[in-house]
């Protein structure tokens, strides 16, 4: 692992090796030190009379990463002049050194108190700050910084640490005569006073943030620096997030309350058109095996009987085939074949059901092309459409089965003058478990013939299922589209 250091011409920084040759120096080094040269030892860099003391004091640095304490020395410049520096050494992970440079005279002034006073237990409670957090010295220069502060503005620790406030806070010089004029009035006011207002990170992002704080006093509660709290007022991330799947599963458990309700109601019904056909066909049975009816009786107790028989398999067959849908092992036959003789079929078996009631079904079939289906499953859904159609419809009515050629498929519809559905639950009806209100007083069964219909056309046969509607008693009519290469 590599590192580049930062472009601060404010903070001087040396990168050194294990060994303490220097690897490369940034521009605040050049202006307020001198240039060094990469590959020479910092130690020649180093007073003569610091040198011995600088060398113990490097090689005792520890080698895993994290920082050391801090060493204060003198530097020669080129002319042989001495310059005082303080030193703070960042360990990297891969072995080599960040040496952090301040000015004596700045360290002596500004950090002589700051110096002592933050010691390794204060800054690790620093540290622990979730938000972003900075102490300034008397001067108006900023003495420490955490790391959430760093990570919320982009820039490195010891970049910020020795910079004036303004800098800290802004970019343009305006806003920092502004940023430096407002600690200024803290430090005079001796009270730190909620405010927001708009940072800059480092790539020109703006945070709204707000700061808070408290002034710090030493000994005789004279004035020593600031601590500032820069709370950043958007809202994290994870937050939102946090947010965002709370509403989500607030929806899903409302969503699985109505789908409980739904199923209770589905249970209850369910049981009840068991119970209906099953006490008939019980109830007939014993009629019949007493045996003292006449032929016309028995007739008419065999009729019921078989007639409750069929409304009790098309019950449990429902049932079932809902259960092998939800479980993928609904099997499919499919052969190409027309539509128009299976329309014929279902038609010519629904016709005795619908003269009870004295409705004429019409038919105007006009497909010819052969469609890719099971023949059994479509005619399974025509079925169940054409029942409906004449239950929901009432006396001397009309239902009227068309189809045709369309989008190289086959188009079916199914119109009735019944009922109707209103616009909102046109879609519902295709609901598993879910009885519309305009219909829930008028049928017998469970409720999942058209759940059926639907994944039969959709997911056995790639077509599309539909109902339209004009609103309550004004009939409805059901549609399905079936492509011709259908689902192989």
């Amino acid at each position: 692992m590599s590192m580049t250091l930062p472009d601060s011409k404010v903070q001087p920084v040396l990168l050194l090796d294990s060994k303490g040759q220097i690897k490369q120096f940034n521009e605040g080094f050049e202006k307020i030190f001198f240039p060094v040269q990469p590959g020479s030892p910092l130690s020649a860099h180093v007073h003569p009379e610091d040198r011995e003391d600088f060398l113990a004091w490097f090689k005792s640095l520890p080698d895993n990463g994290g920082e050391g304490p801090v060493k204060t020395l003198r530097m020669i410049n080129p002319s042989g002049n001495s310059l005082p520096a303080m030193v703070r050494p960042e360990i990297l992970p891969n072995g080599d050194y960040a040496l952090w440079f301040w000015e004596g005279r700045a360290a002596r002034e500004g950090g002589g108190y700051w110096q002592t006073a933050l010691t390794p237990a204060m800054e690790a409670v620093f540290s622990g700050i979730l938000d972003g957090a900075f102490i300034l010295d008397v001067e108006g220069k900023v003495v420490e910084v955490n790391q959430a502060l760093c990570s919320m503005l982009g820039f490195h620790k010891y970049e910020l640490i020795g910079l004036p406030v303004g800098k800290l806070f802004a970019q343009d010089p305006q806003e920092m005569n502004k940023a430096t004029a407002r600690f200024a009035r803290i430090m005079k006011a001796g009270r730190v006073q909620e405010v927001n207002f708009t940072l800059r990170d480092r790539a020109g992002g703006e945070i709204e943030v707000s700061l808070n704080g408290a002034v710090i006093r030493g000994e005789g509660s004279h004035l020593v620096g600031i601590l500032g709290i820069v709370r950043d007022l958007r809202e994290s991330k994870i937050m939102s997030a946090m947010k965002e799947k709370a509403v989500e599963l607030e929806a899903a458990m409302r969503q699985l309350s109505e789908r409980d309700k739904v199923k209770d109601d589905f249970l209850s019904v369910v049981g009840h058109e068991l119970r209906t056909p099953l006490a008939n066909i019980m109830g007939y049975a014993e009629f019949l095996l007493e045996g003292e009816l006449n032929p016309a009786e028995k007739k008419e107790f065999i009729q019921v009987v078989y007639q409750e028989s069929r409304r009790l398999a098309r019950l449990v067959n429902e049932i079932l085939d809902m259960s092998r849908l939800e479980a993928g092992r609904l099997i499919y036959h499919y052969v190409p074949q027309p539509i128009d003789p299976v329309l014929n079929e279902v038609a010519d078996s629904i016709r005795a059901e619908a003269e009870q009631k004295s409705i004429l079904i019409t038919r105007r079939l006009n497909c010819e092309l052969e469609i890719w289906m099971d023949r059994d499953r479509i005619k399974q859904v025509v079925i169940n459409l054409l029942n409906n159609a004449v239950k929901y419809s009432p006396s001397n009515t009309e239902v009227r089965i068309e189809s045709e050629s369309v989008d190289d498929g086959a188009l079916v519809k199914v119109s009735d003058q019944g009922i109707g559905i209103e616009g909102e639950n046109l879609t519902k009806v295709f609901e598993k478990f879910h009885r519309v209100t305009e219909v829930e007083h008028h049928t017998q069964g469970a409720g999942l013939g058209l759940p059926i219909a639907k994944r039969i056309i959709e997911e056995g046969h790639a077509g599309r299922i539909w109902l339209e509607s004009p609103g309550k008693n004004k009939g409805s009519t059901f549609r399905f589209w079936l492509p011709r290469s259908g689902r192989k």
